[in-house]
């Protein structure tokens, strides 16, 4: 299992991107509709930061995401960026 925290501002970007990119629409998807171990007392628009749990499956799709756009994350600012890129480096 893999986690991944991220900020209200950050899952607007997320959102912002939207189907620009696989890392809009695709990464939505797999951290928060099709991720069945999403925080059951959150919303994706909750004020707090949320904390993904993801596991090995989910972390490869979110890999392969960040593959497509060669781990660039267009359009993030530069602190999501760097938190996406070491998610990716830490699944094996």
């Amino acid at each position: 299992m893999y986690s991944l925290t991220l900020t209200l501002s950050e899952r607007k970007a997320i959102d912002w991107i939207g189907n620009r990119y696989a890392h809009g629409d695709k990464l939505y998807r797999a951290l928060w509709v099709g991720n069945p171990t999403a925080p059951d007392d959150a919303s994706w628009d909750d004020e707090r930061e949320i904390t993904f749990s993801v596991e090995e499956y989910k972390a490869w799709e979110i890999r392969e995401i960040g593959q497509e756009c060669k781990f660039r994350w267009d359009c993030f600012g530069p602190e999501l960026v760097r938190k996406l890129n070491e998610f990716c480096e830490k699944i094996v």
